[in-house]
């Protein structure tokens, strides 16, 4: 048989095409601005996931995810700790301690980091790269309650409950959600089964008493 440059060309291109491997961690969703979710990519170190893939943490937490980093008061390879943050969450885009550094970051708690680091952008990522995890939509539905999203942080917890009926700081969080949207009943049988899962805080069992739906 024999080969012209066009078939040898058509050929190279085939295999080239198979070699190409979909990104399993994509940016998806839009920020609350209303811009297309993007940012960096993990390179030959991950994707990692958080929660199964517990060996390859060392790695980044020595040297980009720090006390000082995870409390944003000041980057490990930079002055600002949410680049530090961001190089974490891209190679582990489901990393618990630094979502919630992230999701902070966005509620002007870091006074010492500046930059474009949308937390919704972030939480996106994680839920689609590790839909069976609970906590991304946890600290999803946290991070919307704060902004005075009720409806959509409710049902962000409701998918995290599914996966984790029993935690005590979910039930806690959903029902200071569901007080504030003023479904008082409900969220007064969160606050028992968190109560009962061993959460300790007294600020949503005082918002029932006042209302008078403790008993």
């Amino acid at each position: 048989m024999k080969l012209t440059c066009r078939t040898i060309l058509l050929v190279a291109v085939v295999m080239c095409s198979a070699s190409v491997v979909a990104d399993p961690a994509p940016w998806v969703g839009m920020s609350f601005a209303g811009i297309a979710c993007k940012g960096g990519s993990a390179g030959n170190f991950g994707p990692y996931d958080y929660v199964i893939d517990k060996e390859k943490l060392p790695v980044v937490e020595r040297r980009h995810f720090t006390p000082q980093v995870e409390q944003l008061v000041r980057g490990e390879s930079t002055l600002d700790p949410m680049r530090d943050v961001n190089y974490t969450l891209v190679r582990f885009p489901n990393h618990h301690r630094a979502l919630y550094s992230a999701v902070r970051f966005s509620l002007g708690e870091a006074p010492n980091s500046k930059g474009d680091y949308s937390a919704e952008c972030y939480l996106q990522r994680a839920v689609n790269f590790s839909p069976s995890d609970p906590v991304p939509h946890m600290l999803f539905g946290l991070y919307l309650h704060r902004l005075g999203k009720l409806n959509q942080s409710l049902e962000h917890y409701r998918i995290a409950e599914k996966m984790a009926p029993n935690d005590a700081n979910l039930l806690y969080n959903f029902g200071l959600a569901l007080f504030d949207s003023g479904n008082f009943s409900e969220s007064y049988e969160y606050a028992k089964r968190a109560y009962a899962s061993g959460m300790d805080f007294p600020a949503l069992k005082r918002k029932l008493q006042k209302a008078g739906y403790w008993r």
